[in-house]
């Protein structure tokens, strides 16, 4: 364990009176640097956009909604062992280790049937041995997803246009607290990173309860967020479109790293934030989050077992439903679901695409699925069967966006990188209508009338106005104590 740090490694030196032969076969290659995620700002955002007192990043350079917004959203890449599927397993041969004769007897019996099925047919329980002991796995789909995903990328530039963003909803790497995982993900997602802003979600294998984890994470994102307050938003480049990521970390903690009084205080910061970051905005917007508000297979019920939580997705659903049509993603999942929250006036797409090449999750079959979604009832919400696509897939999903519509495309990959349309969805935004633009491609607001909607971040409510990021907004988040702590360190773990 220890911190991401960037340097370049030395080079062998050369004596002055060497001849230039004896230089070249001296001199080493210079290695290839690493570099952030998102450390080119000229891919990056507009400078004097942001407005960091609001955890607002700013607007894109590129991206507008009058030529086609495009985006990608995956999440999970994070490598794996073979013999992950032995947690069941695992669980019943720990359990063993009691007084209970019930669990003593099932902890025997298992773990002849955990060593016959962690050795056939690939040998998983051998072949891991390696990277368990150095701390570094690499088995997984990941290196196929993103040979897709630039595919994608390749093929939208092939048409004139461009991808805007890639948003990953968590889970980088398997864990955030050992520096050469991250040194692997950055030299490998370099190809992409280089070309397309990367926009990255904490997930729970990040370990950002550790000091460890919370700085790798910040170093190898590159993104302008300060503290341990991992949330924040932007806009495209037209400011048409809003992005907003939580940090669901603290919030949703079933390996209880921090305490139920920072859950219960950093929930309704952060809620409370996101809130006015919607009411303020007039378009559609997309909540990023790692895990899962709604969901059909096995971290389901993290949300609705806490009362918490279910008030706070009751406050958060009700702002996206007063805003039209909006977008959660989330990950946490190894498999994808897609489910529609409808309302008389309005539609909430709410999307798991957590196959981005973690070892996936079972998930109950599609009929078992919609009958899971549909027993939801959020903020006056219904959720029909036939609104629910649920695969065990390996996936990402190619959102568009335009002015009057868009769609999202969600494609399976194969072993061979190769892609299966999987789930299509039509998206109506004629609610907000057809704005005029300038020679810009900035939306303009207009005067008045019923179409007051189509305004952009303008006075904020109360007569404040929005003010360009500065260096003492920046430093009064930095120097904000975290919830229900003195200490200006991030966040309070159980002991």
């Amino acid at each position: 364990m220890g911190r991401l740090q960037y340097g370049t490694h030395t080079i062998s030196p050369v004596r002055a009176d060497s001849t230039e032969a004896e230089r070249d076969e001296r001199r080493e290659p210079p290695p290839v640097p690493l570099r952030a995620m998102f450390s080119d700002t000229l891919i990056g955002f507009m400078p004097g956009t942001g407005d960091s007192s609001r955890r607002y990043l700013g607007r894109l350079r590129g991206g507008f909604c009058a030529d086609t917004l495009h985006l990608i959203v995956f999440g999970d890449n994070r490598p794996g062992f073979r013999s992950s599927r032995l947690n069941p397993e695992f669980v019943t041969i720990r359990r063993m280790f009691s007084l209970n004769p019930v669990r003593i007897a099932r902890g025997l019996i298992t773990i002849p049937w955990a060593l016959v099925k962690g050795l056939v047919p690939d040998l998983a329980l051998l072949r891991d041995i390696p990277g368990r002991l150095a701390h570094s796995p690499k088995w997984g789909r990941e290196h196929q997803v993103l040979k897709a995903m630039m595919a994608k990328i390749d093929s939208v530039r092939a048409q004139g246009q461009i991808v805007t963003a890639v948003i990953n909803t968590g889970d980088l790497v398997e864990d955030g607290r050992y520096p050469a995982q991250w040194e692997r993900f950055l030299r490998m997602t370099e190809p992409l990173t280089s070309r397309v802003p990367y926009f990255a979600i904490a997930g729970n294998h990040e370990k950002t309860y550790t000091v460890e984890g919370v700085e790798n994470w910040r170093t190898a994102t590159g993104l302008p967020v300060g503290g341990d307050r991992l949330y924040y938003c932007f806009d495209t480049a037209d400011g048409w479109v809003r992005i907003i990521a939580l940090d669901s970390n603290p919030i949703v903690d079933p390996g209880k790293h921090w305490s139920r009084e920072v859950q219960v205080k950093y929930s309704d910061e952060e809620f409370t934030w996101l809130v006015a970051r919607v009411k303020e905005h007039r378009g559609p917007v997309i909540v990023m989050m790692h895990h899962p508000p709604f969901s059909a297979s096995v971290h389901r019920m993290e949300w609705q077992t806490d009362a918490v939580l279910v008030e706070r997705r009751e406050r958060m659903v009700r702002a996206l439903h007063e805003s039209g049509i909006s977008m959660i993603a989330s990950g946490h999942e190894h498999a994808y679901q897609r489910a529609l929250l409808t309302w008389p006036d309005a539609v909430l797409i709410t999307l798991v695409t957590g196959g981005g090449g973690a070892p996936l999750h079972r998930i109950p079959s599609p009929a078992q699925s919609a009958q899971a979604f549909s027993e939801y009832k959020v903020a006056g919400s219904i959720i029909k069967p036939s609104d629910v696509t649920a695969a065990e897939v390996f996936n990402f999903t190619h959102l568009r966006l335009w002015f009057g519509g868009g769609d999202f495309t969600t494609y399976a990959v194969e072993k061979d990188a190769s892609v299966k349309l999987i789930d299509k969805v039509q998206i109506d935004l004629n609610r907000y209508g057809v704005p005029t633009i300038d020679q810009h491609k900035i939306p303009v607001p207009p005067a008045k009338g019923p179409k007051e909607v189509m305004k952009m971040n303008g006075p904020l409510p109360g007569g404040a106005t929005a003010k360009a990021d500065t260096t003492s907004a920046s430093e009064r988040i930095l120097s904000q104590p975290p919830p229900a702590a003195k200490a200006p360190r991030a966040r309070t773990k159980r002991r």
